[in-house]
C-alpha cells in the first residue's frame, strides 16, 4: 500500500499531502528558496563576460607590448643621439677658440687701466684733492688766539642818573664785559642795544650792580646788535671800561 506523507501548510492551518511530480522530484514553490535559485543562475552567467574582459585585456598587453618594439627602441635611440650631439656641438674648438678670444680681449681691457699713464693721471687727480684739503685745514686752524678790544666807557666822570655813555660799534665782536667801579655803593648800569647807532633800546635783562662794599661794578652779555650804551641809572662818579672778544 502506497505511502501518504503530510507537511503543515501554516498558512491555512491544517495537513495537506506532500506531493512529486512525473518524475518523483519534489515541487517547491518556496519564495526564498526560488530567489536564491536565480541568484545562483545568474552569477554563473558571468563566465561569458569573463570570456569577454580576458579578451580586452590580452588586447591591452599587446598595444603596450608594441610599445617597446625594436623599432620604437630605435627612435628614442636616434632622438638621444642628435640632443648629446647638439651638446657637444657647444664645447668644439672652435667655440672654445671664440670664448678664448673674448677672454683675452676682457683681460687685456682690464690690463689697460693700470698702464703707467692711467696711473700718473689718478695720482695728479689725487694730489689735486690732497692740496685742495691742505688749505682748507690751513684756514680753519690758522687762528688760534681770538681777536679782543677794548676801551674806556667813563673815566672818573660824574654822572647823573639817566646819563649814557657813547656809543660802542661791536661789529667784529660777539661778547662784551663791562666793568669798573662807581661812588655810591647803590648805583647800577644798563645796556642799549641798537643795529643803526640811531635807535637804541633798553636791555632789561642785562644790567650790572654796584657791590655795596667798595662800588665795584661788573657784568657781561652777548653782542647781539653791532652797537651799545652804557646807562648810568644812578648819580654818582662813574670810572667805567669795556672789553669785547670775538
Amino acid at each position: 500500500m502506497p505511502s501518504v506523507m503530510y507537511v503543515r501548510d501554516s498558512a491555512n492551518n491544517k495537513n495537506v499531502h506532500l506531493q512529486v511530480d512525473g518524475s518523483n522530484q519534489l515541487s517547491v514553490k518556496d519564495a526564498t528558496g526560488q530567489a536564491s535559485l536565480s541568484s545562483i543562475d545568474g552569477k554563473c552567467a558571468l563566465a561569458s563576460h569573463q570570456v569577454s574582459h580576458n579578451t580586452k585585456l590580452d588586447s591591452i598587453a599587446s598595444n603596450q607590448a608594441s610599445l617597446a618594439t625594436a623599432a620604437h627602441q630605435v627612435s628614442h635611440n636616434t632622438k638621444l643621439d642628435s640632443i648629446a650631439s647638439n651638446q657637444a656641438s657647444l664645447a668644439t674648438s672652435a667655440h672654445q677658440v671664440s670664448h678664448n678670444t673674448k677672454l683675452d680681449s676682457i683681460a687685456s681691457n682690464q690690463g689697460s687701466l693700470a698702464t703707467s699713464a692711467h696711473q700718473v693721471s689718478h695720482n695728479t687727480k689725487l694730489d689735486s684733492i690732497a692740496a685742495s684739503l691742505a688749505g682748507t685745514l690751513n684756514v680753519s686752524s690758522s687762528a688760534t688766539t681770538p681777536a679782543r678790544t677794548s676801551g674806556n666807557i667813563a673815566s672818573a666822570s660824574s654822572k647823573s642818573a639817566g646819563d649814557k655813555s657813547s656809543s660802542v660799534d661791536g661789529n667784529l665782536y660777539r661778547k662784551c664785559a663791562v666793568f669798573g667801579s662807581c661812588s655810591s655803593m647803590s648805583a647800577k648800569v644798563r645796556v642799549h642795544l641798537s643795529h643803526d647807532d640811531t635807535n637804541y633800546y633798553e636791555d632789561h635783562q642785562n644790567q650790572f650792580f654796584a657791590n655795596s662794599s667798595n662800588g665795584h661794578i661788573a657784568g657781561n652779555f652777548e653782542l647781539n646788535a653791532r652797537y651799545f650804551k652804557i646807562e648810568f641809572v644812578d648819580t654818582g662818579t662813574y670810572t667805567l671800561e669795556y672789553a669785547m672778544i670775538d
